[in-house]
């Protein structure tokens, strides 16, 4: 098992730094002259674990060349110290050539050649390399023969003509090529970087290009049959002088950047000589990124519930929303024949005889969320997202996605300022940025591959060198469904469907074969097959190295090579090449959806946290406006901190990893730009309160789409059974053993370890199968089968006393016991005795409460409210005794007409103390008054009831306006008039006959606002006169 994880459980299980003691003994040999039993299998058991060690040490290493990774700096000196200490002991060379395969596998053959370069780091490479390093020419790989014979042909001619500064001979070889026109540019074109432009790498500058040489080579590119257009040219010649923007090379990055760089110029060579069509919305891209500033990018996330509306079974049915806004669906002819209620927040919705229900609307906006440009964000944030959201393979996908920055990264070389326009959020430095999301994309493939870093670069030249076959050998792209820009969703999709399916596929067949015969060439390369490094990493050292062990059954190249890395990114790379898909259908989706699935394990802590939040903020009187770390420095208990401070932590944890899905696949629609940043101790605390509106929601859109994602799995694991979905439970009962719950490393990689066979024959590579039937079933019975489907209804959901549904208590009100209005003499006491801000809120708080309490139980309507507060409530010792001496005069059937008055005396404080009372309603609602407007606003307040048109407007706006879908119900273009009438109708007010006569038809719904507010200052100026 030590073996077989190698690279996946074995690799991260070493995070810490082992002591002095911590290679095995029984591996050393006690004295000259006696060495270990290697047929033993304590033996076997510790070559496993030093492999292991020298593992961790290359890891190390590289580390220490980072300039990020700069922690724990002496810890990881002392280790490499402890290695070094331990190769000298162990008197056998295979360890160092181990470390050194494993350097260059996992970083790259120009980080292996920079590390031998360095005195402090020579321990690592066994002394005869290091003599041999000394003697011979400093080459770097080329990766550019996965080109093919051609362009080796014309390397090699070019490198002929810097040596003797004669073109001759280069001419001759660029006429009996036997490629295409296009295809020989590109040859030419890269012959002139690694022959020319790479020798600006080398840190010797006396290896650097003469003027001698550079102008042979200009004078050369000008008269080149060839390089047969201005841009080739300029190109060819900005190569020959280094004098690419922002990827000139130098020696101090090209060890680094050097790849990157390659990929870079061999991406430019072939959209500049290509001729395929596929290849025009790169070119733009590269070449003309303004026209593509609202484009739609290759691999960028888009919007799932869009495509939902069309799925089959879902098309037929019409889609609504329910008074908070979460859609619902009605089946049969699409409308309602009866009451349900919505499984997000429990609201009443459907309706009867056709009917729907005041607030159950049809759904009509079709709006796709999915977004233009590039929208990934931080890099950071994709260490922890899902490789492919498309109907393709991850290798695939994230393959396009290269090519895409590739692309990206020629055009901010080419147009900084409109390149930057493309990227959302905006970043300071697009160069910098891209490169950074180009190295995540090597990563990436590097991993699913489970190759070296090194062959899955070979793999990008491979498909880049295929995008120069003609069209005619790409058969199926025809007709052409895209266009050059990308102007839609469905056009780049279209592009990415025809780039997958007739040139990266078919270049991924018979991979392995591919490239063990690249790694052959490169041996095999006379150029650069001097070099030493080279030949430890491809060849057998046995051959040129005396003092390895011989005649060992254990020490031997085979062992002492880098194994494929087995992560769960691989097995489904392996899952697509044995077309597999069809076979194990539960294990492939699983495949997809791992990353995200690893997160449903921490329902029940953001579950938990939710409670405390609701328990703590429930029917408080105002929204809390203060950061998160502020909220956790509030006074509480060291244990109850500590749990809230962990619960927080992950909460911001999910979210962050997740946020790019909530806003494209989440079922509840977050509003524009809660997605865009990743949530800190900073961020607001109101994304952790679970609520249906505002930033609220970001919470209850997490714990739906976790419990989504959850549901998703177990229905088609018991579809997958032929069982049915009997069992529910509620998300109050939610705990770990209901979830799918896994550690990767500790559950998931084992489990794919022990289905892994080796197998190897004589002289032949060692070769992996896995048992992918046997792996699907173990994940179904260990993670999946017989977990209960959870409701939605019952997500804790966090409702301020101000967002309560008041038209649905007053209807209970009223239904318990008669109300009436309030007499003129009471509320001028009630206002006069009121005069603090702070009074009249005590008052209002009182006054809810009670009303809460009648809604459910009633009372007598003539009974005193001060009675009913002391003596029923037995809130008297909590009320203040000046709110209970001016509320003395009013009785229970009073309660409404109170709250009425209240609420409005509020707003009108807030206004005084110049705060906005309608802070949470549209701003649809707040369009200006014009001069004309208001001079017929002062018209009527002069002869109107003004008390009574300030409360029932104040009303009108906190019952209707601030509703989530307010403005499709009351239209902002609507008659303010022709809006309050039948409000006022409903209840019989006298004030609707006045309005209808004297009230200004030019007022709309969106001056309501506008309108009370005039109202008020038209009250207090008259006042104060």
């Amino acid at each position: 098992m030590c073996e077989k994880s190698e690279g996946s459980i074995g690799y991260e299980y070493i995070n810490y730094l082992p002591g002095d003691r911590s290679f095995p003994e029984n591996y050393l040999p006690k004295n000259n002259r006696e060495t270990p039993q290697e047929s033993s299998v304590e033996y076997l058991q510790a070559v496993a674990k030093v492999r292991l060690y020298l593992s961790k040490a290359a890891e190390l290493v590289f580390d220490l060349h980072e300039p990020t990774e700069q922690d724990q700096v002496e810890e990881k000196q002392r280790y490499l110290a402890n290695v070094r200490v331990f190769c000298s002991l162990a008197k056998n060379n295979w360890h160092r050539v181990y470390l050194v395969r494993k350097i260059a596998s996992q970083y790259g053959m120009e980080f292996a050649q920079k590390v031998v370069t360095e005195a402090q780091f020579n321990w690592v490479f066994p002394v005869e390399i290091l003599q041999q390093i000394q003697n011979s020419q400093s080459n770097h790989i080329d990766r550019y023969l996965a080109c093919g014979k051609n362009y080796r042909v014309l390397r090699d001619a070019v490198g002929k003509a810097m040596i003797e500064c004669k073109t001759e001979g280069l001419l001759e070889a660029e006429k009996a090529s036997s490629s295409s026109p296009a295809v020989r540019s590109v040859h030419l074109l890269l012959a002139i970087f690694r022959e020319v432009t790479a020798l600006y790498g080398v840190s010797d500058s006396s290896l650097h290009p003469k003027q001698q040489q550079t102008d042979v080579m200009t004078k050369f590119i000008q008269n080149s049959e060839v390089l047969n257009s201005p841009d080739l040219q300029h190109f060819a010649a900005s190569l020959v002088m280094n004098a690419l923007p922002s990827l000139r090379v130098d020696p101090q990055s090209f060890s680094h950047s050097g790849a990157l760089i390659e990929m870079a110029v061999h991406t430019a060579a072939v959209l500049l000589c290509g001729q395929n069509p596929v290849l025009q919305p790169l070119r733009n891209l590269a070449f003309h990124p303004h026209t593509m500033e609202h484009s739609f990018l290759p691999t960028m996330p888009e919007d799932i519930m869009a495509q939902a509306r069309a799925w089959e079974g879902v098309a037929t049915l019409r889609w609504y929303t329910c008074p908070n806004g979460h859609p619902c669906t009605v089946g049969e002819c699409g409308l309602p024949m009866e009451t349900s209620h919505c499984p997000d927040c429990g609201a009443q919705v459907g309706g009867q005889l056709h009917k729907p229900l005041r607030g159950f609307q049809e759904f009509r906006s079709n709006e796709d969320r999915t977004q233009t440009g590039h929208i990934l964000g931080d890099v950071q944030h994709r260490k922890t997202m899902g490789v492919s959201d498309r109907a393709m393979s991850p290798v695939v996908f994230v393959l396009i996605r290269l090519l895409t920055h590739l692309t990206m990264l020629l055009g901010a070389t080419k147009d900084p300022q409109s390149l930057q326009k493309i990227i959302k959020p905006p970043v300071h430095n697009s160069v910098s940025f891209l490169q950074q999301h180009i190295r995540e994309d090597l990563a990436q493939l590097t991993k699913i591959l489970g190759k070296s870093v090194d062959e899955t670069i070979a793999i990008l030249h491979l498909v880049l060198s295929s995008l120069l076959k003609n069209t005619h050998q790409h058969p199926g792209q025809w007709p052409v469904r895209f266009d050059n820009v990308l102007s839609t969703k469905e056009k780049r999709n279209k592009w990415e469907e025809i780039v997958a399916n007739t040139i990266i596929v078919p270049e991924l067949e018979d991979l392995d074969k591919k490239i063990r015969k690249l790694n052959r060439q490169i041996q095999e390369d006379e150029r650069i097959s001097s070099n030493p490094i080279v030949k430890i990493v491809y060849g057998d050292p046995v051959t040129f190295l005396s003092q390895l062990p011989k005649d060992s059954h254990i020490h031997h190249s085979k062992m002492w090579s880098c194994r494929k890395r087995i992560s769960v990114e691989n097995l489904g790379h392996v899952v697509q090449q044995k077309n597999a898909k069809d076979t194990v259908p539960l294990l492939w989706n699983f495949l997809q959806k791992e990353t995200e699935l690893r997160l449903v394990k921490f329902l029940p802590e953001i579950l938990a946290l939710q409670r405390d939040l609701v328990r703590r903020f429930q029917n408080t009187a105002a929204v809390k406006h203060c950061s998160i770390r502020d909220f956790l420095k509030e006074p509480l208990s060291d244990v109850m901190r500590d749990l809230l401070q962990r619960r927080v932590n992950v909460f911001l944890s999910v979210w962050n990893k997740l946020r790019s899905s909530l806003d494209t696949n989440g079922e509840i629609k977050l509003p524009k730009g809660y997605c865009d940043a990743d949530l800190t101790l900073d961020s607001k605390l109101e994304v952790l309160l679970p609520r249906r509106q505002g930033l609220g929601l970001c919470s209850t859109a997490l714990a739906s789409y976790l419990i989504s994602l959850h549901n998703d799995f177990i229905h088609s694991v018991n579809k997958h059974i032929k069982e049915d979905d009997r069992y529910f439970i509620s998300p109050s009962e939610v705990a770990d053993l209901h979830l799918i719950s896994y550690e990767l490393e500790r559950d998931l990689i084992p489990l794919i370890l022990s289905n892994c066979q080796y197998s190897m024959e004589k002289g032949g590579e060692t070769l992996q199968d896995f048992d992918l039937e046997r792996i699907q079933q173990q994940v179904i019975s260990k993670f999946l089968q017989g977990k209960p489907l959870i409701t939605l209804k019952g997500i804790p959901t966090l409702v301020y006393r101000h967002d309560r549904n008041y038209e649905q208590m007053f209807n209970d009100v009223r239904n318990k016991l008669d109300q009436s209005p309030l007499p003129s003499s009471v509320m001028n006491m009630i206002s006069g005795e009121l005069q603090s801000y702070s009074d009249v809120c005590d008052a209002l708080s009182i006054t809810e409460i009670t009303l809460g309490f009648l809604a459910m139980a009633g009372e007598n309507a003539e009974m005193l409210l001060t009675d009913y507060i002391e003596n029923v409530l037995q809130m008297g010792d909590q009320t203040n005794p000046h709110v209970l001496q001016a509320l003395r005069r009013c009785h229970l059937k009073h309660n409404i007409a109170l709250w009425q008055l209240l609420s409005t005396r509020k707003s009108e404080q807030l206004l005084r103390l110049k705060r906005d009372p309608f802070v949470d309603i549209n701003t649809a609602y707040k369009a200006e008054l014009s001069p004309e407007i208001a001079k017929l606003l002062n018209t009527f307040l002069v002869h109107s009831r003004l008390e009574t048109f300030l409360q029932e407007l104040h009303e009108m706006i906190v019952l209707k306006l601030r509703r989530v879908q307010a403005v499709d119900e009351f239209r902002p273009i609507w008659s303010l008039k022709e809006s309050l009438i039948p409000y006022l109708d409903a209840k019989d007010s006298e004030l609707a006959t006045e309005l209808q006569e004297l009230f200004p038809d030019e007022i709309l719904l969106c001056h309501a606002i506008a309108t009370w507010k005039a109202a008020v200052l038209f009250k207090r100026e008259h006042r104060e006169s």
